[in-house]
């Protein structure tokens, strides 16, 4: 399960980088089966982590970071999630067109932002052959739309009970803090002397 100290920190993420409300959230969720745990490896692709790195992209992000992220806390892996999500920043500048569209950054960034019908893997290729479960209508071609219905009815089965959210969304936490934040104020302002 996710805690609140981390889901808090998660949503400061999102916000930085101008992503949905829960986008990053539901990816992580969906990359770890639910556990929000940093050491997690997959055993087929080696990939590891609350974003499943790959051997390559650790090390394109820093030298060694994929043999340390097995042994890292969650805010400390985090750090190297956001810095992940930046580099793509320069490619695209644009934010997501939907939440989907950040975990498409993070299964293949060719896919961000691109229609439904975008072409994914085709059978015959290794990203076919590691992702067919995404074939879901079993035609040997995996578009962005399959891949994003299996994301979608598998993140709401993996937030359900794992992440400390009930009524309050990712915004509605952000306006609530400012909220306590500007009542303190007025409270403070108001004192009487």
């Amino acid at each position: 399960m996710l805690s609140s100290y981390n889901l808090n920190l998660l949503l400061q993420v999102e916000q930085r980088l101008s992503f949905p409300a829960l986008s990053l959230v539901k990816s992580i969720a969906f990359e770890t089966g639910g556990t929000f745990d940093p050491a997690i490896k997959n055993k087929q692709s080696g990939a590891t982590g609350l974003i499943q790195f790959l051997e390559s992209t650790a090390e394109g992000l820093e030298k060694g970071l994929y043999l340390r992220l097995p042994g890292m806390t969650f805010a400390e892996q985090l750090v190297y999630v956001e810095k992940y999500f930046k580099q793509w920043k320069k490619t695209f500048p644009q934010p997501p067109n939907e939440p989907f569209d950040v975990y498409a950054l993070m299964l293949h960034p060719v896919l961000f932002n691109k229609p439904d019908d975008t072409v994914f893997a085709i059978q015959g290729t290794k990203r076919f052959d590691q992702n067919k479960a995404f074939d879901l209508d079993h035609s040997g071609t995996i578009t962005k739309g399959e891949v994003k219905k299996k994301w979608l009815s598998a993140t709401e089965k993996l937030m359900t009970g794992r992440v400390p959210i009930t009524t309050i969304t990712a915004n509605g936490f952000i306006f609530i803090s400012i909220a306590v934040f500007l009542a303190a104020m007025y409270y403070v302002l108001n004192m009487p002397r």
